[in-house]
């Protein structure tokens, strides 16, 4: 996108520097073409989310089946009949970081010639690749064990080799999304009170490292409401069947991409024109249903 400008006199803001080859204009881009994360606590939908993009493709290394019913995203490796993860030809495989690194290989050579490719790559999740990572380095120095390699070395060169997954997999033209746990702490401040305080489950050297780099951190959160539902009964009266409908309240569990929780102060991230508000998920589509959000507050006013 370009801006034109009319001027009395002077330059365009296009020829301003024309040296440097500066270009005029912002340039806005879409959700799934960004470097983000996803998180929540256990069973609030992370997964079932990503599931529901038809243009990712899921590096799922926690190597669990998958929860969105038909899911239009690509998953690699995926649970076997028996429980076992099976790569793409339906052969049962022990997953290494080895897997990730020739994924990582192969979607670069699908945007070096163009080929049909997806838009966003997902690593699912942050945990298990570091505990895949932890043998990987060590084969690399040539260690038995990952406590055999020298302390901040070892540390230093896992999270690079993970940062070096999403810069690499950026520069040639995909969007990239981490997949991490949320923790919830109950802080006591009093007798019978307390403060809840939510924490990426990140340590303090990856989270210093990756958190300035993610253009959004998608916070995710399941709550239970109780709703009116209109429930078809039948009932015998004087010896006929009647049908009635008569409502009922039923407790029914909704997920919400949480973006104005004040409890997640510090952990929400957007870069928008303005603020994302908070986005009840549908089943059916919850990715669209951010993406929606997203195009919004990106909309100049």
């Amino acid at each position: 996108m370009s801006n034109t400008h009319t001027l009395a006199t002077g330059s365009t803001v296009a020829n301003k520097y024309p040296s440097l080859g500066s270009v005029a204009g912002n340039t806005q881009y879409p959700l799934g073409k960004m470097f983000g994360l996803l998180v929540g606590e256990s069973s609030s939908g992370k997964s079932f989310i990503m599931q529901s993009n038809p243009d990712a493709y899921i590096i799922n290394v926690d190597e669990t089946a998958a929860v969105y019913p038909d899911s239009p995203a690509c998953m690699f490796p995926v649970a076997g009949s028996d429980g076992r993860p099976v790569d793409e030809n339906g052969n049962p495989i022990v997953m290494t970081w080895d897997h990730v690194e020739q994924k990582k290989k192969l979607l670069c050579e699908l945007a070096n010639e163009n080929k049909p490719r997806p838009a966003t790559v997902v690593l699912d999740t942050i945990s298990d690749s570091l505990r895949l990572l932890r043998p990987y380095i060590a084969k690399m120095y040539n260690r038995e064990k990952f406590t055999d390699v020298d302390g901040r070395l070892g540390w230093e060169r896992l999270f690079e080799t993970l940062i070096d997954f999403a810069v690499t997999l950026r520069r040639h033209g995909y969007g990239v999304f981490f997949i991490c746990h949320l923790a919830r702490k109950h802080i006591p401040m009093a007798e019978n009170q307390h403060v809840e305080e939510f924490r990426i489950m990140l340590s303090d050297g990856l989270y210093a490292r990756l958190f300035p780099m993610f253009d959004v951190v998608i916070p995710v959160m399941a709550q239970w409401r109780t709703e009116e539902k209109i429930i078809e009964t039948t009932t015998t009266v004087g010896g006929k069947q009647v049908k009635r409908k008569v409502p009922q309240s039923v407790k029914v569990r909704k997920h919400i991409a949480a973006f104005e929780n004040e409890k997640l102060e510090g952990i929400v991230k957007t870069r928008t024109l303005s603020r994302m508000t908070t986005v009840e998920l549908p089943e059916d589509n919850p990715w669209g249903a951010i993406e929606s959000e997203f195009v919004r507050a990106n909309t100049a006013r």
